[in-house]
Formats: C-alpha cells, sequence, structure tokens
C-alpha cells in the first residue's frame, strides 16, 4: 500500500466520521473476541473432561487428556513460531513509509510479517473448528475481520495479514487434525 493510496483511504475516512470511528474502535476491541473466548473454549473441554470421569471408563478419560493438551499446546508452538519469524524477518510497517499517516498512531516499527493477531486469531479459530464447528465458523469471520482492520488501520500491508492468517489457520488445523 502506497502512501498516496492510503491518503485517499484516509479522505474517504474523513467524509465518514462515524465510519472512522467504529473502524477504529473494532481495531481496539475486536481482537480481545478470540482471546477472551479461548480460556472459555479450555474452560469448556475441561467441564467435558470432567463429565467423562464421572460416568466413562478410564480409558475414555485418559484419551482425552491428550486432546486438552493439544488445545492449549497447538496454539502456544504456532504463537511462538509466529513470534519468532517476524522477528528474524522483521518487515518494516506501512506506516514507516515517509508521508504515511496511518489511521490508528503507533510507534512500534518492524515485526510486520506476518500479522500476529491475524496469526492468533486463525489459529484460535483453527481450535474452535475442530470441536465446536459453528463457532469456529464465527471466529474465522472475527479473523477475517481483524485482519481488514489492521490493513485499513494502516499497521499492517495487506501480505502481512494474509499471511499471518494462512499460516494461523494452517498450522492450526495440522496440529488440531494431524497429529
Amino acid at each position: 500500500m502506497t502512501p498516496e493510496r492510503y491518503a485517499r483511504l484516509l479522505c474517504w475516512f474523513d467524509a465518514h466520521p462515524f465510519l472512522r470511528q467504529l473502524t477504529i474502535q473494532l481495531n481496539k476491541w475486536l481482537p480481545l473476541v478470540p482471546f477472551v473466548c479461548y480460556p472459555v473454549l479450555i474452560v469448556l473441554l475441561n467441564l467435558q473432561w470432567f463429565r467423562l470421569m464421572g460416568r466413562s471408563s478410564g480409558a475414555d478419560v485418559l484419551d482425552f487428556m491428550p486432546v486438552i493438551a493439544k488445545a492449549i499446546l497447538v496454539p502456544a508452538a504456532v504463537f511462538l513460531f509466529g513470534t519468532l519469524l517476524r522477528a528474524r524477518l522483521n518487515f518494516p510497517r506501512p506506516y514507516e513509509q515517509p508521508s504515511f499517516t496511518p489511521l490508528v498512531e503507533k510507534e512500534t516499527s518492524g515485526n510486520s510479517f506476518p500479522s500476529r493477531h491475524a496469526l492468533s486469531a486463525a489459529v484460535l479459530a483453527a481450535v474452535w473448528l475442530y470441536f465446536y464447528p459453528a463457532v469456529g465458523g464465527v471466529m474465522i469471520a472475527v479473523a477475517l475481520l481483524i485482519c481488514l482492520l489492521r490493513v485499513l488501520c494502516g499497521i499492517h500491508y495487506p501480505r502481512d495479514v494474509v499471511a499471518g492468517a494462512l499460516l494461523g489457520f494452517a498450522l492450526g488445523a495440522a496440529g488440531m487434525w494431524l497429529i
């Protein structure tokens, strides 16, 4: 995204102050949805495990323990991998270009690729999809909206969020379904 193209987008937002404010607020608060919902998933899985303990044989209970472990370890491993990858690559952010004014002021430099917000939301969507497909579909929509907002706010390039979302979802799905 060039500064000129983004300036046209800012002009559009200036002409639509409600949408400008809505975009800023969604960018601020929407990323909390996957991160608040994730502990809810872990609690639901543990409740399911406790129910199994009360009515099933020991084998069923023991078989469910690795499933809970995957739900914890897969997102942690993907997040760590994404964090290390972006630190290693250290791509600049759009607002680091001369004459680029983002919708949301940020002071962070570098570490733009892949987007960790997109990666995290996507891996958590994949985990939800594994256990509760309907909620997983909603979480995918939330992850895609987070990706869009990160670009609209001038925090990431489209390639950053696309790579983050694809990497997060692919590794999350592989971790949940293949391991």
